[in-house]
């Protein structure tokens, strides 16, 4: 029997839909993508277990790899300003265009993104499940936690804006994560997610070789659907739901499904992938790109905050890994 773990329904014979194994790492393991016959939601079996973390999320994982002292490298400007255009012009605007307030970034890595509110005004916080990416953090201005939703020291209602950028994919208990983070949002706040969009032509044409299918470290994987319907289990409004497709996808792609591995992602893969953000800034008119961007709102009638759904057994499953990719930089 496997559990989904969006909506909870046991299923004896789920349908596969991927097979595939770790082509980031290169670390040992056979996953499959399963479907839930109830709700839809994609989810990777056998799931990491915490003994596993070490293995499949090294100190090397870019989501932990800081920007560190001294002149910045040109990457590094152009990252910079990628997420101020993503901040401000991009499917976080919302978030950005409000007053400032208080936010918390979900998953946070070193915090590029959360600094990058906290200059604008906004009492930034953050929880990364990584050590070493919650100190990079705190140093970059963040009032960064170091642990998961499960240790979330804050009080009911204390957040304007909560973030989730690429982290609810690595969360063992998305359905409990979002109730947290609902829990966590003033009435009226705002909730913005990331994630891969496993309904895209990307994932369509590679299959198991898609860059952003990033097994097993993606637990979930959501498409439009499935993605609303658990933010609307936790209580939330869905405001604007947008896809468009990551810079380093058909490139990474395109690596895995030829020579199974990313050899090549130094400067000549970043100025490739630069030079066709136009063709797919064209394809994204046309088709759905491989990233969902979801934000939703607190009802202001939802007071008491949403109860956290009991995935198994008499208690809550704990929430789980808070998304080490939160605030990834791409190659």
């Amino acid at each position: 029997m496997t559990r989904c773990p969006g909506c909870g329904t046991e299923s004896a014979r789920p349908q596969v839909l991927l097979e595939g194994h770790d082509r980031l790492t290169g670390a040992p393991g056979h996953f499959e993508v399963l479907a839930c016959p109830a709700c839809g939601l994609a989810y990777t079996h056998p799931r990491l277990r915490p003994e596993d973390f070490a293995t499949y999320y090294p100190d090397s994982y870019s989501a932990y790899e800081p920007n560190l002292g001294g002149r910045p490298s040109l990457g590094e400007r152009i990252g910079n300003l990628q997420r101020q255009a993503v901040a401000r012009f991009g499917p976080y605007r919302r978030v950005w265009n409000r007053p400032p307030g208080r936010l918390l970034d979900v998953g946070c890595g070193v915090g590029d993104l959360a600094a990058l509110f906290a200059r604008r005004g906004w009492s930034a916080a953050g929880i990364e499940p990584s050590a070493q990416a919650a100190e990079h953090a705190r140093a970059n201005g963040v009032e960064a936690v170091t642990g998961t939703l499960a240790d979330a020291p804050w009080d009911e209602g204390e957040f304007d804006a909560i973030l989730f950028n690429h982290s609810l994919e690595h969360i063992d208990d998305p359905a409990g994560a979002v109730a947290e983070a609902t829990r966590l949002l003033r009435p009226g706040g705002l909730l913005a997610i990331a994630v891969p969009n496993f309904g895209s032509w990307h994932r369509r044409l590679f299959g198991s070789a898609w860059f952003q299918l990033d097994l097993p470290r993606h637990l979930q994987h959501f498409d439009r659907d499935s993605l609303a319907k658990l933010v609307e289990a936790a209580g939330l409004r869905p405001v604007e739901t947008t896809a468009a497709t990551m810079r380093p996808s058909p490139l990474g792609s395109l690596q895995y499904a030829t020579v199974g591995s990313l050899r090549y992602e130094g400067r000549g893969f970043r100025l490739l992938a630069w030079a066709l953000a136009p063709l797919l800034f064209l394809s994204d008119r046309l088709f759905e790109g491989d990233c969902l961007h979801l934000v939703a709102e607190r009802q202001r009638q939802n007071l008491g905050g949403p109860r956290r759904p009991r995935v198994g057994g008499d208690e809550a499953a704990p929430i789980g890994l808070a998304g080490a990719a939160g605030g990834q930089r791409q190659p």
